[in-house]
């Protein structure tokens, strides 16, 4: 790794800046799949708002499924020959939804399949990923490194949607898709070209079943991982059922086109690259475990500006709540990770992250069915306003944790 500190030294690293560059791209791909699926599924196949919910829910299931076994298998193999399949599998299933379209063979039914193999593979990729970059950047510029990752993904997040939009409307959304197989090929060519020895920790002949343990005993026993546990999975169902219906939202309620619906969420996406770069400088300065706190109130009111949407002129209360909505969830989502990645022994990284994800991640697909349910029996747009309002429940609890009572997460370590 190189050595020194600041932007330009981390930027320099040969194998973070290979890592760096394959994440953007493939973030950028799958920033337009976020918004491609749904309109698959909406305005192509003319699914119902609880089909599309399914849809959703199906790119997350597999954190119930797999998510713990993933952590622990991730800790006993080298990460890097992970990331790559991963990337090549997820660039194949992708690619199967324009071939069946052009074939006239598209069915939801195939959507709910590719989802479900995609975020498969995501969990294997986001679970090895995670003890990758603890391999490559050392401790002390983690969270430099998880700003720069998330900028990425905040970037992607801006001009993803609005090439989707165009996409969209030029060759349709099914040829869409392939952008971003197109993105993990590019990535797993970046992975394959970093060079680095991964040393692995040496096993006592245990089992998977008990490294699996081993992880979730730690998660559980660790004030400030269980503080992330019911957070992460509160804020993540909130977010999923107002995310699975967002789309039919905009498009049904609100009235607005799909490439227009790209354009809305690339200008409040904007938040979020100011978030990530904003990050490490508000924990500096005020202490990550105080931000944790403070920033879910900042993704509460931005959600509840999102149902006061209507056409013309106010399409900017769209715009609004995306922006701070985005800038919130990237601030929290960066000091969270580097917390975790410093406050957690190297040997049990992965499982304690999908230990975590288990349940955070784990409350998407229910957050997303939830969220295809209320619309069915009320709106979208009531479905928008009853999840963001349940997020207000997340500051309170963290103010009543043990995180309330510290200024840095590494003080709730000390305590222990």
């Amino acid at each position: 790794m190189a050595g020194g500190t600041g932007v330009r030294s981390l930027a320099r690293d040969r194998s973070f800046a290979l890592l760096w560059t394959g994440q953007t791209i493939s973030e950028f791909g799958s920033a337009i799949t976020t918004l491609v699926l749904p309109l698959i599924a909406v305005a192509t196949l003319h699914a119902s708002a609880f089909e599309v919910s399914l849809v959703a829910a199906a790119t997350s299931v597999a954190w119930l499924v797999i998510g713990l076994p993933a952590g622990a298998w991730v800790d006993r193999v080298r990460r890097r020959p992970v990331l790559i399949a991963a990337d090549l599998g997820r660039a194949l299933a992708l690619a199967t939804v324009p071939i069946a379209w052009a074939l006239g063979r598209l069915t939801v039914a195939q959507l709910i399949v590719v989802a479900a193999v995609t975020g498969m593979l995501t969990v294997l990729f986001m679970a090895a990923e995670s003890v990758f970059v603890a391999t490559i950047v050392d401790r002390d510029r983690l969270v430099d490194a998880n700003g720069k990752l998330m900028a990425s993904t905040s970037v992607a997040l801006i001009g993803g949607p609005g090439v989707g939009g165009a996409l969209v409307q030029l060759v349709g959304a099914p040829v869409a898709l392939l952008a971003d197989a197109v993105s993990f090929v590019v990535s797993a060519v970046c992975l394959v070209r970093i060079r680095v020895v991964e040393h692995m920790t040496e096993k006592t002949g245990s089992r998977l079943r008990a490294d699996v343990a081993a992880g979730l005993r730690y998660v559980l026993h660790s004030p400030f991982h269980r503080c992330m546990v019911v957070t992460g999975t509160i804020s993540n169902f909130v977010l999923a059922g107002q995310g699975a219906v967002i789309v039919v939202f905009l498009v049904r309620e609100v009235g607005v086109a799909g490439g227009v619906v790209g354009v809305l969420f690339a200008l409040g996406a904007v938040g979020a690259l100011a978030g990530s770069l904003l990050a490490s400088r508000l924990a500096d300065r005020y202490g990550d475990a105080v931000v944790v706190r403070v920033v879910p109130v900042v993704v509460a009111g931005g959600g509840l500006l999102l149902p006061m949407t209507t056409r013309g002129a106010g399409l900017a209360w769209f715009v609004a709540g995306q922006l701070l909505l985005t800038a919130g969830i990237a601030v929290f989502n960066v000091c969270v990770r580097a917390a975790v990645q410093i406050g957690t022994p190297p040997e049990l990284l992965g499982r304690t992250g999908t230990s975590i994800r288990l349940f955070s991640r784990g409350a998407l697909p229910v957050g997303a069915i939830t969220g295809g349910a209320l619309a069915t029996l009320l709106s979208a747009r009531s479905t928008v306003a009853i999840m963001m309002a349940l997020m207000l429940v997340v500051p309170v609890f963290l103010y009543r944790s043990p995180l309330g009572g510290v200024r840095r997460v590494a003080d709730l370590h000390s305590g222990q």
